[in-house]
């Protein structure tokens, strides 16, 4: 009986590894695949050009690492400036985004105002329109009338008005916050400002987190508005420097550098997601669970 009762449990989990295994070998493909392009890029920033070159694929670096590539991007090009000027002004468009999105977010969900759902609406309607066809009014006020012109102005205030961030945090308070709970907060003698910052962005965390993770990533690999309005060596980023890289028909493209420049500008974003990776998860389950 012992026996028996032993060799049961023993069976059934084998039986469920088995039956899982062919789900475990498909997400260990797709991970290999979506891993490959970054293993290329890291592995290649030590490849001299010739490897690159090369008619046979190269997966390691046949001479040993290189780290030429590393020190002619500090040296000659100054990699570390534009590298800074991109992870600035990542930083302070997600803390703008992260705090006018939550207050307009819970003005959405949990204030009463007149005309609050037309408002909400027209805000959504803005989400429609691609990029590209607001660039050129965009780029009028922002250079020729607002005067803003070569500096970072431009990627932060219109940034801060996302509409995107407003309906997600929107959604996120009205399911991830009761009314008993502000209820409570005004009865103890909070004003809304205050019942905001000392109960609301406690408990939406994890949905600020997501938010911020996210709008981090798209301004730190902005290429167009930068393109357009920076003209001074020093406020350069990092996308535009990894640009002149690319080559011309006169000028051979040096991809051992890109791809060194490319890993130094991706390094922080992995960071950045290992770092809230938890919160990260969590913000999107409870958005999943609550609706």
């Amino acid at each position: 009986m012992k026996t028996t009762r032993r060799t049961r449990p023993l069976r059934i989990t084998l039986s469920k590894v088995l039956s899982r295994l062919p789900t475990y070998a498909l997400l260990v493909l797709f991970a290999l695949i979506f891993i490959f392009p970054f293993y290329t890029m890291f592995v290649g920033s030590f490849m001299l050009d010739s490897d690159l070159f090369s008619r046979s694929p190269n997966l390691w670096p046949s001479g040993g690492f290189d780290f030429s590539s590393y020190r002619e991007l500090f040296a000659t090009v100054g990699y570390a400036r534009p590298l800074f000027n991109t992870f600035y002004v990542a930083i302070v468009q997600t803390i703008g985004v992260l705090f006018f999105s939550a207050l307009a977010g819970y003005a959405f969900a949990k204030r009463r105002f007149p005309g609050r759902e037309k408002l909400f609406a027209a805000m959504l309607l803005t989400m429609l329109l691609p990029a590209q066809a607001t660039l050129i009014p965009w780029y009028l006020l922002m250079v020729k009338h607002l005067g803003w012109g070569d500096t970072y102005w431009p990627f932060w205030v219109p940034a801060w008005a996302s509409a995107f961030g407003i309906f997600w945090m929107r959604q996120y308070i009205n399911s991830a916050v009761p009314d008993e709970l502000l209820d409570s907060a005004a009865i103890d003698g909070c004003t809304p400002f205050s019942a905001f910052t000392r109960v609301v962005l406690p408990v939406v965390s994890p949905g600020l987190s997501v938010l911020g993770v996210l709008t981090f990533v798209a301004a730190s690999n902005q290429f167009l508005g930068p393109l357009l309005i920076l003209n001074s060596p020093s406020k350069i980023t990092a996308p535009l420097v990894l640009a002149n890289f690319m080559g011309t028909t006169i000028i051979a493209p040096r991809y051992s550098m890109m791809f060194a420049g490319s890993t130094l500008a991706t390094l922080p974003l992995v960071v950045v997601f290992f770092l809230f990776q938890r919160q990260l998860i969590e913000g999107i389950m409870s958005g999943a669970i609550k609706g």
